[in-house]
């Protein structure tokens, strides 16, 4: 009887645990108070335990891009098979197909259906980066389509975190080639105002020749924002201190899957290095793990190319 009291009231202590947890913010925000502090490891163990659980995903998205001041909206079917394959078609508002996209991890293949502009293209992400002036390899397009933050390396990357509001930031820890680069700040001086500008402060030629001889992949300073209660991601920004790029993603609403969390709409906007883009995807309908077929069969008589 003893050996089973002690399980059950430790039962009970877990259980309350994890309710008073969420209850202690809710009323925290109820009363405009901040949300309770956590460090980084937890935060992430929780944004990992409410993603999304999937390995199938298909939905309709209404799109809106506003590209160097032109704008342009449509429609796009979306299908993923997890690590594995992104497809996409894509058509105006009349509902006609006018292109068609199929991601692998490897590879880019583009069918152009539109009448003065039938074409098949095959290459890889350097040459769609090109286009479309975004860094993005597969995995990035998928993080992207199923509401998880992008660029997140949990096992790899170090972050510190803050409260932002009713918010939880996690700011990823700089180099010491970064700091030097940013004129002394370090990642807890931006994490105490988490919104900052950031951009290199040293004169020209001395930034020059430490960012050749830094890493690409850390002269990119990323920091993340996840909803204080739910956990959902709310919103990504990422610096390039390299190329100058911003890129940012915003997140809203919930699709209310049963599987996990998965934004109803998303925002991204870039800026800099000669871009200016604006993009808004607001799914109609989502579905959960039913497979699809992939259908991607080139016709004939439309011409190869081997650049977009």
């Amino acid at each position: 009887m003893i050996v089973r009291s002690k399980i059950w009231g430790l039962l009970v202590l877990v259980i309350l645990s994890v309710t008073t947890t969420g209850c202690s913010n809710e009323r925290r925000i109820a009363d405009g108070k901040p949300i309770r502090s956590r460090d980084a490891s937890n935060i992430l163990k929780h944004v990992e335990k409410e993603a999304l659980d999937w390995e199938w995903i298909g939905f309709k998205m209404d799109t809106d891009i506003e590209l160097d001041g032109e704008s342009e909206s449509f429609t796009m079917s979306v299908k993923m098979a997890r690590d594995s394959a992104i497809w996409i078609s894509i058509s105006p508002a009349l509902g006609v197909e006018m292109a068609r996209i199929l991601l692998l991890p490897d590879s880019v293949r583009v069918i152009s259906k539109v009448p003065s502009n039938k074409f098949v293209f095959e290459g890889n992400y350097d040459e769609l980066g090109q286009t479309t002036g975004l860094p993005f390899d597969f995995y990035t397009f998928q993080s992207l389509f199923s509401g998880y933050p992008l660029g997140l390396n949990k096992g790899k990357d170090k972050f510190i975190s803050k409260v932002d509001a009713r918010n939880y930031f996690i700011i990823e820890k700089f180099p010491r080639s970064v700091k030097k680069l940013l004129g002394g700040v370090d990642e807890r001086e931006i994490a105490i105002n988490p919104h900052c500008e950031i951009y290199v402060t040293i004169k020209d030629r001395k930034a020059k020749r430490m960012i050749d001889r830094t890493d690409e992949k850390e002269l990119i300073i990323k920091r993340y924002w996840f909803d204080g209660l739910s956990f959902m991601p709310v919103m990504d920004v990422f610096v390039d201190l390299s190329s100058g790029l911003t890129l940012k993603v915003e997140r809203s609403g919930d699709e209310g899957h049963r599987q996990g969390l998965l934004p109803t709409k998303t925002h991204l906007t870039a800026f800099g290095n000669g871009i200016d883009l604006r993009c808004t995807l607001h799914i109609r309908r989502s579905r959960i793990n039913r497979k699809y077929d992939l259908p991607f069969d080139p016709p004939e008589d439309y011409e190869r190319r081997k650049s977009l």
